[in-house]
């Protein structure tokens, strides 16, 4: 074998086996790579306009992720203190009721028409088992509040976990706010494309960040205005604070507004409270609900020029294999691939033989 193919077969296993030992240190943190990518590339005119006004790639780079930040985690710790007072006090409000022997929610269920005859039913019928629907109810709220109790070390991993990752997501935010334009053009020198096909791959995927990131904010923000107008109209407490919350909310992928909305539904059904309760079920689930799958959609699609049905395909489809981070990887693997089969095609013609 000539001495200069062993070297390169040498140097190409080398190269190999250091991509991959890479990717083995890095699947931990590709996520939280990917969100400070992204974010970086979403922020670009907060991060340009910061820059104007404080000189130096670190101070401003430094200014820029702590903004950041602080957008990001503000609405979490203001809902955080919220969920904690509400917590203690239910705690409280339980055991009293424990105590007391005395359970005002099932009061107001049985008080209700509807409620009276659902609780008689089922008495009746677990009156042949021996028992009754509230020795059933507290023996299913113990075993709740076991299985909350053993599986609470992991929820308290699981946070650690997140904390950790999200720390080092903000980490990344910094030195890619710093030195990603150099990296940037390291990466174009190894991407085996033409200048030009560079530029037109970076503008359709700065375009697909843009639609998605924004397409996300603005959905849930629609969807924290609408819900909270239909908690204003029945009257429940604090409607603008449970519409932002449900905002927050909306980000998480399937369950999302229905973990804010589902509960007050089910609150005011206890109250006896029908006529409030049933047109804000049926306007949370069929408008506040349904209302992201049809405004981000549209809104990518029309903002990244990309046709609708392939965007959603994009967002389901990315939703479906990746996760939450899917609504915007899922686009933007779709647009890579466009872009790249535009390439080939405009080569193939230009060099198929005249005929």
């Amino acid at each position: 074998m000539n001495i200069g193919v062993f070297y390169a077969l040498v140097a190409f296993g080398a190269l190999i086996s250091a991509l991959i030992l890479l990717i083995i240190i890095l699947k931990p943190l590709i996520y939280p790579l990917l969100w400070a990518a992204i974010i970086v590339m979403a922020a670009q005119p907060i991060h340009r306009l910061i820059k104007k006004r404080i000189r130096g790639d670190i101070i401003s780079s430094l200014a820029t992720t702590t903004f950041i930040t602080l957008i990001i985690l503000l609405p979490f710790i203001v809902l955080l203190d919220m969920l904690t007072i509400e917590a203690i006090q239910s705690y409280n409000i339980f055991q009293e009721w424990f105590e007391k022997g005395v359970y005002p929610p099932l009061e107001l269920f049985k008080g209700n028409p509807l409620g009276r005859t659902v609780w008689e039913n089922m008495n009746y019928f677990l009156s042949h088992f021996g028992t009754n629907t509230k020795t059933v109810l507290l023996s299913l709220s113990k075993r709740i509040a076991e299985f909350v109790l053993e599986h609470s070390g992991e929820v308290i991993r699981n946070i650690f976990i997140f904390a950790i990752k999200f720390i080092f997501m903000v980490i990344a935010l910094f030195f890619i706010f710093k030195d990603g334009a150099e990296w940037g053009h390291i990466l174009i020198d190894i991407i085996p494309l033409e200048k030009k096909q560079i530029e037109i791959l970076r503008g359709k995927l700065h375009q697909t960040i843009y639609a998605v990131f924004y397409g996300i904010l603005l959905t849930g923000f629609v969807q924290g205005i609408l819900a909270g107008i239909g908690y204003a109209v029945a009257g429940v407490t604090s409607p603008v604070l449970l519409g932002a919350a449900t905002a927050i909310f909306s980000l998480i992928p399937i369950a999302g507004t229905s973990i804010i909305w589902v509960p007050i539904v089910g609150y005011l059904f206890l109250k006896g409270d029908v006529s409030h309760a049933v047109p804000l079920g049926l306007w949370c689930l069929l408008i506040v609900g349904v209302i992201d799958n049809m405004i981000r959609p549209i809104f990518i699609s029309g903002h990244s020029r990309t046709p609708l049905f392939m965007t959603i395909i994009g967002v389901f489809g990315g939703l479906a294999v990746f996760g939450f981070i899917g609504i915007i990887i899922g686009p933007l693997i779709l647009v890579i691939s466009s872009t790249l089969f535009d390439f080939y095609l405009t080569e193939y013609k230009q060099i198929e033989p005249s005929s």
